[in-house]
């Protein structure tokens, strides 16, 4: 399993669907994720200061799993068909089956680590090689989110994003 970073949710122009984008935390490849747009606000969500008096419902299956003694200890992206990724949440060692949204929204919120298979990336991770600072690096990423613009969903197979 590959440690993944979260990147960024992003909006296509051509599909107007919400593509979320991770990438390797010691290499030069992401992986492009169609999702829905309440699972991009779940994303984004996290990013922010947590609302205690009004939470949602990834802070409140966090605060569930605390008063279980229990922690997301890791998200792992297992594998893609018919352009639908697979996700399991680990929790006290067991995996739990996941929308790849959901469980990088749970990820964020508490720190666990995101980890793709490695088969995976090497047959879907795109790779964009990130020169040196001032030497293209951001021109690349703007030409791979720019490429991003130009695709949608069906472009990768048939059915859903997700379930």
């Amino acid at each position: 399993m590959i440690p993944m970073l979260f990147s960024e949710v992003r909006v296509t122009s051509v599909a107007d669907t919400p593509v979320l984008l991770l990438r390797e935390a010691q290499g030069s490849r992401h992986l492009a994720i169609w999702i829905t747009a309440a699972g991009g606000n779940a994303i984004l969500s996290a990013l922010e200061d947590a609302d205690v008096e009004h939470p949602g419902t990834h802070d409140l299956m966090i605060d569930a799993l605390a008063v279980l003694d229990a922690v997301v200890e890791a998200v792992h992206i297992t594998e893609v068909a018919e352009g639908v990724f697979s996700a399991h949440v680990v929790v006290g060692g067991s995996h739990v089956t996941a929308r790849v949204s959901d469980a990088v929204a749970l990820a964020l919120r508490c720190g666990a680590t995101i980890l793709a298979d490695e088969d995976l990336l090497d047959a879907v991770g795109v790779r964009v090689i990130e020169a040196a600072a001032g030497e293209g690096g951001d021109e690349q990423m703007e030409e791979f989110r720019a490429f991003l613009d130009t695709i949608n969903p069906e472009d990768f197979g048939p059915g859903p994003r997700e379930p």
